[in-house]
């Protein structure tokens, strides 16, 4: 069984779905406090999959390409997230933990992108 730079992108699809679904039931006020914990767990779990996808890999191109999909990953999501923001510390405190995963990512992208 492979797994897939496109597998990353139905799990991450799947988690907006979810997170998307709550805030639409959420009253406009109180944010979902469980779902946003969940997306964060999911996302959590996206970033321990990269870390064993690039684990193996002996293409120095290709730990960059899957931590670079990462990199997107956390861009979408935090995209999402992004005019929440504002609304409450719970947005923020899941944004920013958003921003701090995009950030390590970018960092081990970095670190095998071809100069």
């Amino acid at each position: 069984m492979t797994l897939e730079l496109e597998d990353l992108d139905a799990l991450k699809e799947a988690a907006l779905r979810k997170l998307d679904i709550s805030l639409e039931q959420a009253p406009a006020q109180k944010p979902p406090d469980r779902e946003l914990a969940q997306l964060q767990a999911e996302l959590d779990q996206i970033y321990r999959v990269v870390v064993l996808l690039q684990k193996n890999e002996l293409e120095m191109g290709h730990v960059a390409e899957i931590w670079g999909k990462m990199v997107a990953i956390c861009d979408d999501v935090a995209r999402q997230l992004a005019g929440l923001a504002d609304k409450s510390a719970t947005y923020r405190n899941s944004y920013d933990h958003i921003l701090d995963l995009r950030n390590a990512a970018e960092e081990r992208r970095s670190l095998h992108a071809k100069p």
